[in-house]
């Protein structure tokens, strides 16, 4: 049962306020460093005392002065940077920023909690204390991944390549939504008092030649997509970013819409929404970096070219268009509309 359009837009509206209020939160820790460095502080010990030594000593310290000592080669302590403004909140590419939380709310929310329409009041605690896990762990991924950002960083300049390496809120919703998709694979947040006898696997009919068929057909689709658009600079040069998103998109279409044609024809519903979301998602965050002038939208973007050069104020558009496309074909499935289309069946008189 589809739900009602009333119910998807607070769906909606819940998830991208939640989102913008997290994305705030990350962007504090750019206010709080403004024109410096943090770097580590090798003064109180290799490790910090706190959380377990993942998190290092740092301390804040004017770029100027940590770019003259590194640079002089008559200094021998040289500064160990460890993050700087816009390694956090990515202001500079904040509609691709943006698609992440996006994702990990919808999913936290509907295919968890099950809001707005399919809460379980008895089931509601044990849905909200595995979001209390998945958070949990979501932080200690990062410390340990903060931890190895500390170790091997020197010269971390902020880039749009940072969007999936440097920048601690996209490696924590990152976590989350990993996190979220295999506790509900576990089926930690349902409960049934009775046990059901596993399926016997062995009458099972497969069609493993068409899935793989299809499945690495629409991989070469996106290699050469990709391919395309890194040669027109719309993607990132390393590419690999972007292509690991693609490839997110094709197992998600065809876990939610079938594995061949023959299926998606009778979707059109679900696709549509997948489609026409991103399409409306590219000009509202146009229109943001417009009226802010300091929240990039990663495509199209004076911020990007100012940084990086004329030729490449469009290299955030494959990514944004991947992360978008995964959003609305979740928001889809989530809303019970990527199902296929029943046609009216004629009565007999």
């Amino acid at each position: 049962m589809p739900m009602k359009i009333s119910h998807a837009i607070l769906l909606l509206v819940v998830c991208v306020v939640c989102a913008a209020f997290n994305m705030q939160i990350f962007s504090g820790l750019d206010d709080m460093m403004g024109d410096q460095y943090w770097v580590v502080d090798t003064t109180q010990g290799d490790h910090g005392w706190y959380a377990m030594g993942l998190l290092p000593h740092v301390k804040k310290v004017p770029k100027d002065v940590v770019k003259a000592a590194n640079t002089d080669p008559n200094t021998k302590e040289k500064y160990i940077i460890y993050a700087q403004s816009g390694d956090f909140a990515g202001k500079s590419v904040y509609g691709i920023c943006f698609g992440i939380p996006l994702i990990m709310y919808l999913i936290w929310f509907a295919f968890i909690i099950g809001f707005p329409d399919r809460v379980d009041p008895y089931l509601l605690p044990r849905r909200i204390f595995t979001i209390a896990v998945i958070i949990g762990c979501s932080v200690v991924a990062n410390l340990f991944l903060m931890r190895i950002a500390a170790d091997f960083a020197r010269d971390p300049m902020s880039r749009i390549a940072n969007v999936a390496g440097n920048h601690a809120s996209l490696l924590f919703h990152n976590a989350g939504i990993w996190f979220a998709i295999l506790f509900s694979a576990l089926g930690t947040h349902g409960h049934s008092s009775n046990e059901v006898q596993a399926p016997d696997s062995r009458n099972w009919q497969t069609q493993a030649n068409e899935k793989f068929n299809w499945m690495f057909t629409m991989l070469g689709i996106v290699t050469v997509l990709e391919i395309a658009l890194v040669k027109n600079k719309l993607a990132l040069p390393d590419a690999a970013v972007d292509y690991s998103v693609w490839i997110i998109w094709v197992v998600i279409f065809m876990r939610m819409y079938g594995f061949s044609p023959k299926y998606w024809v009778k979707r059109p519903t679900g696709i549509a929404i997948m489609v026409v979301g991103t399409m409306l998602t590219l000009p509202v965050f146009y229109l943001l970096e417009r009226a802010t002038g300091n929240l990039g939208a990663g495509f199209a973007s004076p911020i990007l070219a100012k940084a990086l050069g004329a030729e490449n104020q469009n290299i955030g558009l494959s990514l944004m268009v991947s992360i978008y496309l995964v959003f609305w074909m979740e928001f889809a499935t989530a809303i019970r509309r990527n199902g296929p289309t029943k046609k009216a069946v004629a009565q007999k008189a």
